[in-house]
């Protein structure tokens, strides 16, 4: 008896067949996450990681960067979905990564420009051609001041918990 669903592995198109917009955010990808190994290991971390290491703004510009990706996603037609999965994913990471050492740590292992890459790449509309910057500018726009919002509040919420934390200590 045949399966019902056929499983097709993943498949990367080389660079060479993808539109230089798209190499270029590949590139960025790569430089955000994967630019150099760790000696001893299999992993390797980014500018990503070096930035979460500057207190507070390290990891909003981490985050404002990482759009440029969500930009390409909403230039090349990915679906929705899987664009508000790539904002929650670039979000998560600036939670998170205002976390002293435990961000740190999560940048480190978090790829979110790598999977949102991935996404983009897999969810792409090749039938249609890419938006212009006029027709998703105000898009961005809305993401860029929702990932500092974000980070923001971010910032003031780890500020309260240190300070409650030394108030705690000195009770």
């Amino acid at each position: 008896m045949a399966p019902d669903k056929v499983h097709i592995p993943e498949v990367i198109e080389p660079d060479e067949k993808l539109p230089p917009d798209l190499v270029a955010l590949r590139k960025f990808a790569v430089l955000m996450d994967e630019a150099v190994p760790i000696p001893g290991t299999s992993r390797r971390v980014g500018l990503d990681a070096g930035l979460g290491l500057i207190p507070f703004a390290g990891d909003i510009i981490s985050a404002l960067m990482s759009a440029w990706i969500i930009a390409g996603a909403l230039r090349h037609r990915v679906p929705l979905p899987k664009v508000l999965r790539m904002v929650f994913n670039v979000a998560l990471d600036l939670v998170v990564g205002e976390i002293p050492i435990l961000g740190d740590i999560f940048d480190v292992a978090f790829e979110e420009n790598m999977m949102n890459m991935r996404l983009l790449l897999a969810h792409r509309n090749r039938r249609l051609p890419p938006r212009s910057l006029a027709q998703i500018g105000a898009v961005i726009g809305v993401i860029v001041l929702f990932l500092i919002l974000v980070g923001i509040v971010s910032i003031v919420g780890v500020v309260a918990v240190i300070l409650w934390l030394i108030a705690q200590r000195n009770a």
